[in-house]
């Protein structure tokens, strides 16, 4: 529960005590400028071959998007846009803990089996189905099992190697 509480201060502070960024603090942004405005994005925009994969995002980085002093757009990563980085992360976060705690409480309901070594190999399809309805509420099964203290083990029972 310490361990917990201890990551939500950080995250919290993290977030609370971090430098904002310049240009919300109302400072220019000197590095970058419009490129409709930029000599490097103009040159590079005349040079471009003539069709219309080049013609069509060139229009629309002129239009759109800031340029750096090599006349290429870049994408300033804001506050005000930082739902643009978490909802995929979050998306593949989810995903990747359906992922690995299905397949755990497939191989732990497996070894109650009376051949585990048999459901490794051919899927049980009951226990896989179980095994993936509990994955779809991973996170709050991994909250009540580290709360309980069996996700994790004692200090007691790691192995040390010997040095």
């Amino acid at each position: 529960m310490r361990k917990l509480f201890a990551i939500l201060l950080m995250g919290l502070l993290w977030f609370t005590l971090a430098p904002a960024d310049a240009a919300a603090a109302g400072a220019p942004d000197t590095h970058l400028v419009p490129c409709q405005a930029s000599e490097a994005f103009q040159e590079r925009m005349q040079n471009a071959p003539e069709s219309y994969y080049f013609d069509q995002p060139y229009q629309a980085y002129e239009s759109n998007l800031l340029c750096g002093a090599d006349g290429l757009p870049h994408l300033q990563l804001r506050f005000d846009r930082a739902i643009d980085v978490v909802i995929p992360f979050a998306i593949f976060f989810y995903f990747a803990g359906f992922v690995g705690w299905s397949g755990r409480a497939y191989l732990i309901g497996s070894k109650r089996a009376s051949k585990p070594e048999e459901t490794e190999i051919f899927i049980d399809l009951p226990l896989a189905i179980r095994a993936f309805s509990q994955g779809l509420l991973w996170p709050l099964l991994a909250i009540k099992e580290l709360t309980a203290g069996e996700l994790t083990v004692q200090k007691n029972e790691l192995s040390v190697s010997p040095r």
